[in-house]
C-alpha cells in the first residue's frame, strides 16, 4: 500500500509541475503581449505628442509671423498717419512753444513790439495771445453761458480714445474736424484753411473766424475745466489753462 501511495503522489507532482510548467509558460506568454501593448501604447503616445509638438511649432511660427506683420502694418499706419497730418502736427507745436514764450514775456511786462522781434512772430499771434490770457477767467466755471452765433450751430463730439471727430452742425452750413490729444497742447482740431474754407463748410470767407472762435469756446467750455485756445492757419490748439 505504502508503495502504491508513493506512486500515487509521485504521479500527483509529476502532472502539477506539468501543470505549473503551462500555467508559467502561459503567463509569460499573456506578459509578452502585455509588455508589448504597453510599449505600443506609449509608442502612439509618443507618436502623438510629436504630432502635437509639430502643430503648435506651426501655429508659434504663424503666431510670430502674424505679430510681425501686426508690428509692420502699425508702423506703416502710423507712419501713413503723421504724414497725413504732418502739417497740424507742426503747427500745433510750433504754437505751443510760442504761446508759452509769448504768455511768459506779457506776463514779465514786456511790450507787443519787443515779444514780435524776439520771437519773430506777427502781431496778431501776441494779441491773440493777450486774448487768450484774457479769457481763462471766462471759462473757469462749468456754468459759463454758451457762445452765440447764428444759424442755431451745435457740435457733436466723436470719440475714438485719444483722437476721434468734431460736427459742426448749423442751419446755414456743416462739416467735420479731426482732433488729436497731445503735441504740445491738450488737444489739437484740424479746422479748413481760409483757401478751403467755403468749398469745404459751405459758408462765406468772412465768417470763418466767427465760426472757429464758436468752436473753440464750445470745446473750452464743454471738454476743460479751465482751459483756453489759440486759432492757427489749420488748426484750433486746446490747451488746459
Amino acid at each position: 500500500m505504502e508503495d502504491e501511495s508513493s506512486q500515487i503522489e509521485a504521479e500527483v507532482q509529476k502532472r502539477l509541475s506539468v501543470a505549473l510548467a503551462q500555467q508559467q509558460e502561459t503567463f509569460a506568454t499573456m506578459m509578452e503581449q502585455a509588455i508589448k501593448n504597453a510599449l505600443g501604447g506609449i509608442d502612439q503616445r509618443a507618436a502623438a505628442l510629436e504630432e502635437e509638438r509639430k502643430r503648435l511649432e506651426v501655429e508659434l511660427d504663424a503666431a510670430k509671423e502674424l505679430r510681425a506683420k501686426a508690428e509692420r502694418e502699425g508702423e506703416k499706419m502710423a507712419t501713413e498717419s503723421f504724414e497725413k497730418h504732418r502739417r497740424e502736427y507742426e503747427e500745433a507745436i510750433r504754437t505751443a512753444l510760442l504761446r508759452d514764450l509769448t504768455r511768459l514775456h506779457l506776463e514779465g511786462g514786456k511790450t507787443t513790439s519787443d515779444i514780435m522781434k524776439w520771437l519773430n512772430v506777427e502781431r496778431n499771434f501776441v494779441e491773440r495771445i493777450k486774448e487768450v490770457v484774457n479769457r481763462v477767467d471766462k471759462f473757469h466755471s462749468k456754468d459759463s453761458p454758451a457762445p452765440k452765433l447764428e444759424g442755431n450751430p451745435r457740435l457733436r463730439f466723436v470719440d475714438e480714445g485719444r483722437s476721434g471727430v468734431i460736427y459742426f452742425e448749423s442751419s446755414v452750413g456743416s462739416f467735420d474736424m479731426w482732433w488729436e490729444m497731445g503735441y504740445g497742447a491738450l488737444a489739437m482740431v484740424a479746422v479748413p484753411s481760409l483757401n478751403e474754407w467755403e468749398l469745404k463748410t459751405g459758408m462765406p470767407r468772412e465768417k470763418r473766424l466767427e465760426v472757429l472762435n464758436f468752436i473753440g469756446e464750445e470745446i473750452v467750455r464743454r471738454q476743460t475745466y479751465q482751459g483756453s485756445f489759440i486759432i492757427g492757419d489749420d488748426v484750433i490748439t486746446i490747451y488746459s489753462e
